[in-house]
């Protein structure tokens, strides 16, 4: 299992685009046989900071190869250009998970 965080500085005015995008994106990704989960955040601190938690059954090169060639992926890679911000990506390896016992 492979877990990404990935942090996206939107330029001002651009962060409501990357989170409609990163909707649509998960909505397809989802989808894939692989997919565990996704989390999209909206930093409530920083204006243009998105960030995104999403976890596979996959390894990092196994992503790289069957999931990134996927076409949704496009409108969102796009974007990225177009704004040309800042994307850093965390490949995580999972070493404990805890859950509420509520």
């Amino acid at each position: 299992m492979i877990a990404l965080n990935v942090f996206v500085t939107a330029k001002p005015g651009f962060r409501d685009r990357f989170i409609e995008a990163g909707r649509s994106l998960f909505e397809e990704l989802a989808k894939q046989p692989t997919f565990i989960d996704a989390r999209l955040h909206a930093s409530a601190d920083e204006p243009d900071l998105v960030v995104v938690y999403e976890r596979w059954n996959e390894t990092k090169e196994s992503f790289i190869a069957n999931i990134l060639p996927n076409p949704c992926y496009q409108p969102y890679l796009k974007l990225l250009e177009e704004s040309g911000v800042d994307r850093k990506i965390f490949w995580l390896t999972p070493q404990g998970e805890w859950d509420s016992q509520e």
